[in-house]
């Protein structure tokens, strides 16, 4: 070969070397970074909850999606990536389910829930077994072995953390802090074996496929965001089952309690059974609060003496609540009470709640009568409340335990429905040596503006549990009345 040939073969090579592609685009020729790099964050997102803004549903759905992916990616290497593929198919569905059952009332019905985090547990166990022998495949078909076997680690540490959680040492940091430690130790490996699939020159060519990853993560995460809000608003929307309402006549019965100053429009929410048992009243008493679930906070600023005193007051928004506790004092210390509310303003049809408790020196509580009132396209209703229960418990306060029989209650109205109302009627028998005494009441009511709610919980429930905490008492109406004998040894004693 002359000098000028070899000179011609040796710039064609000079040339060649300068337009080698660059890094990027051989990681996009042979992407094991991508598919393995969404399937270890996956993993991630799917083992480790946190359980703030959502984000315990929230982080493993967008998991679930990227495992999905990156298998989906692999699912030509081998058989064993094609088996976690399915896998992952499957677990796309398992999420959706999962969000659907944490919507609705399945999640506070009693279900096998050991077996179903044992199935879950050797599920998520079998994928990474399969992943570890995936990964052992392809290193074999590059002629190189796997080292490290993080992935075998990690099962372990799934079936150990399944372990621990049903032991006694489930909340101790003790067991947490070691717990964590391996587990990003693993990650570690996880990610060194990545490195190492990268240095052995194998090539990977991408399962092709019709929709792209990002058009697919944002499908799949609207749809579980629809289910979700579907669901919450069908079982937030409690049903009724109203009929006609036509209000009763003025009797006798009636007239005599309106002439202890018993509320007319209260006394109409009756049935005359009940005006005949309250016609043996011998004293009526009613207390009336405005509850305010959008008040307007209103500063005020006064100089006094060179030092500024600052006040709070709060004016009614756009939805509010008018509650009024009517007690009628019968003989033999039994007394009747009647939570009756009406709303001016707002749409309580949300899965709304109340809790009415009362003093602990009573005994036999009893609900009488209850009901809703509502109008709608110029026709009057009345239904039965969704829930009404009155059962004891047991409270525990820092001044020690205590029996209690509250009684709690869900409300909605149908939606479109206009002048609601309703009320409860129960009665008790005060525990007093002699017909001197005083009680209380105390009605609690939660409004919620919107269904979303997961995991699904019943409002009473909740109030129950203290998940709400009531500000300045805008949504509570304490009142508390004293007998009639007990006002006559006050005005005696004065």
């Amino acid at each position: 070969m002359s000098e000028k040939d070899l000179h011609f073969d040796r710039q064609m090579i000079e040339g060649l070397s300068e337009a080698a592609p660059p890094d990027e685009e051989i990681r996009r020729t042979n992407p094991w970074s991508m598919p393995l790099d969404r399937i270890i964050g996956g993993l991630i997102l799917t083992t480790l909850h946190l359980n703030f803004l959502y984000l315990q549903y929230l982080l493993p759905t967008i998991g679930t999606v990227l495992i999905f992916l990156g298998f989906r990616s692999l699912r030509n290497e081998n058989s064993y990536f094609k088996t976690l593929w399915l896998f992952s198919i499957i677990k796309l569905f398992v999420q959706l389910a999962s969000l659907v059952w944490l919507s609705t009332p399945l999640h506070i019905s009693n279900y096998p829930e050991l077996t179903i985090g044992f199935v879950m547990q050797v599920y998520q166990i079998a994928m990474f077994l399969l992943f570890h022998a995936a990964l052992k495949e392809t290193f074999k078909k590059a002629g190189k072995s796997m080292g490290e076997t993080p992935l075998v680690w990690a099962a372990l540490w799934t079936a150990a953390a399944f372990l621990v959680a049903l032991s006694p040492l489930a909340g101790s940091w003790r067991v947490f802090i070691p717990m964590i430690a391996c587990y990003i130790f693993i990650i570690r490996l996880l990610y060194r074996i990545e490195g190492q699939l990268a240095d052995t020159g194998y090539l990977l060519i991408n399962a092709p496929v019709r929709i792209n990853g990002r058009t697919f993560g944002k499908a799949y995460c609207l749809t579980a965001l629809i289910l979700v809000l579907v669901c919450n608003s069908f079982y937030n929307h409690l049903s009724l089952e109203p009929r006609e309402y036509q209000a009763p006549q003025i009797t006798e019965a009636r007239q005599r309690l309106l002439e202890l100053t018993f509320p007319a429009e209260a006394l109409q929410c009756l049935s005359d059974e009940d005006v005949m048992m309250l016609s043996e009243a011998v004293n009526v008493e009613a207390f009336s609060k405005q509850l305010m679930f959008d008040p307007k906070k209103i500063e005020s600023r006064e100089m006094e003496l060179g030092a500024i005193y600052i006040t709070h007051t709060y004016e009614p928004g756009q939805k509010n609540m008018e509650v009024t506790t009517i007690y009628a004092e019968m003989p033999e210390n039994r007394v009747y009470v009647m939570q009756y509310f009406t709303w001016q303003g707002g749409k309580p049809v949300w899965q709304d709640g109340f809790l009415i408790s009362d003093g602990t020196g009573t005994e036999a509580k009893e609900i009488i009568s209850s009901g809703l009132f509502y109008s709608k396209k110029g026709a009057r209703y009345k239904a039965d409340f969704p829930r009404l229960t009155c059962e004891p418990i047991i409270r525990n306060t820092m001044f020690g335990s205590y029996r209690s029989t509250p009684i709690t209650a869900a409300i909605s109205y149908p939606f479109g429905a206009e002048e609601q109302r309703g009320y409860v009627l129960y009665r008790y028998t005060v525990m007093a040596d002699s017909d001197v005494y005083s009680t209380y009441s105390l009605f609690t009511y939660i409004h919620r503006t919107n269904p979303l709610r997961i995991p699904y919980a019943r409002t009473e429930d909740l109030i129950l549990k203290g998940a709400y905490v009531i500000e300045d008492e805008l949504q509570q109406h304490y009142t508390n009345y004293e007998s009639l004998a007990l006002k006559k040894v006050e005005e005696n004693g004065d």
